[in-house]
């Protein structure tokens, strides 16, 4: 199903509010539907909007079309019985709006950036000719699904399992999917992919940002599943051995849509931490910045501590290769997949802050170590995780769904990457 170009169409379908303006979780998507324009396929994006938008509204960023619309849940918990009218009442509109929206720009294939419960009006139009689905897994959706203790996980098993292909950013979320639903193996596992020229471009932070003379790095939102107070805890024994070596902890707290915390009084718990372990004057909190200068930061770094609980693949960990950084993170799956101890980095025991200090004192203590890990890691990233890759990684499975790879990647990938 051709476009009225010619060229091969994706839409993208993901839950957020604007996904063309790099950051958090939209870096991918941003970045993809970038890369694929430049190979020379038409990308639409597609995201549920606020509850007052009834209607189908168009945007448009240059070559990239968003569309958003109001989808409603299958299940309201608040209102059942209301909910389960009201779907019924509107589920012909929706579904008619949809499918003129995927014959009109001629979509040959449906990107579900993750597994969502509204997910399935798009799935019902499989039974109408509507083009096939991919459904790709991060981490915390995978452990959802995996897990099934949320009362739509029944729904998003059906949603997933009208998927024509699964995919995975990173193996071990393939292992945990293909072990709680082995229905749905084999699961092609697409590794998260950055933009590898923009390494060299960010060298300085903007002018009004003062940062220490020489830091390691923590980055990523504020919450337990991060690890900070790992890094905060070995900070008083670097603090010990290093006087003059700063921890910059970058990231802010999440929130639920009205207003409150997710994780209440977490981030206070790490103010009080930082100032029991009287490191005060070395551990300094950023708060949440945009992507541009979270790079510029990075750039200046000594290295990144990565102590999360658990991750699907994290940018911020590949943005590190584009700088050369050392990495030191916990050893759990995804980061023992990528991470060779002493070749492009350390992996220490989950929780262990003495490891962790010991960890930076020895890449402090031998920087020429520090180095050929930092451009070990660099290679890897550029070799295996630049956006070029990712994008080929999705436009091969594509063009197999389609039955046809003719019009896929025609103009190459001059993507910058």
């Amino acid at each position: 199903m051709n476009g009225p170009s010619g060229a091969r169409h994706v839409l993208v379908v993901f839950h957020a509010t604007f996904p063309v303006a790099h950051g958090g979780i939209n870096v991918m998507i941003a970045e993809l539907a970038h890369a694929w324009s430049a190979m020379g396929i038409r990308v639409s994006l597609f995201a549920p909007g606020p509850w007052g938008q009834k209607t189908l509204s168009v945007e448009r960023f240059g070559p990239i079309t968003l569309y958003k619309m109001r989808l409603r849940p299958l299940w309201d918990r608040r209102r059942p019985l209301r909910g389960l009218l009201g779907l019924v009442a509107e589920l012909p509109r929706t579904l008619w709006t949809l499918w003129r929206l995927i014959r009109r720009e001629g979509v040959d294939v449906i990107h579900f950036h993750t597994a969502r419960d509204y997910q399935f009006f798009f799935h019902l139009l499989r039974w109408f000719g509507g083009p096939p689905g991919v459904t790709t897994f991060h981490g915390t959706d995978a452990l959802v699904l995996a897990e099934g203790k949320r009362r739509d996980t029944p729904l998003l098993r059906w949603i997933v399992r009208r998927s024509a292909a699964v995919t995975a950013v990173a193996p071990h979320i393939g292992r945990l999917i293909e072990r709680a639903c082995p229905d749905l193996a084999p699961v092609r596992v697409v590794l998260n992919g950055v933009n590898v020229g923009i390494g060299g471009a960010l060298d300085q932070p903007p002018d009004d940002m003062r940062l220490p003379e020489r830091f390691w790095v923590v980055v990523g939102w504020v919450e337990p599943p991060k690890g900070q107070d790992v890094a905060i805890r070995a900070w008083a024994e670097v603090s010990r051995l290093w006087p003059d070596l700063h921890l910059v902890i970058v990231g802010g707290q999440t929130f639920f849509p009205n207003g409150e915390p997710h994780f209440p009084g977490f981030f206070e718990a790490m103010l009080n931490l930082v100032a029991e372990n009287g490191t005060a004057e070395r551990v300094h909190f950023l708060g949440q910045l945009p992507r541009e200068q979270v790079l510029a930061v990075m750039a200046r770094a000594r290295g990144l501590l990565f102590p999360s609980l658990r991750e699907g693949l994290p940018y911020a960990l590949l943005e590190a290769g584009l700088f050369g950084l050392p990495v030191v993170c916990h050893r759990i799956p995804p980061f023992s997949d990528l991470i060779g101890e002493g070749v492009n980095g350390l992996l220490i025991p989950v929780g262990d802050d003495r490891s962790l200090a010991e960890a930076v004192s020895r890449l402090e203590s031998d920087p020429e170590a520090a180095r050929r890990m930092g451009e070990a890691w660099r290679e890897q990233v550029h070799e295996r995780h630049s956006v070029r890759a990712m994008a080929r990684g999705y436009v091969s499975l594509f063009a197999t769904l389609a039955g046809d790879e003719t019009g896929w990647g025609v103009r190459g990938t001059s993507d910058g990457s």
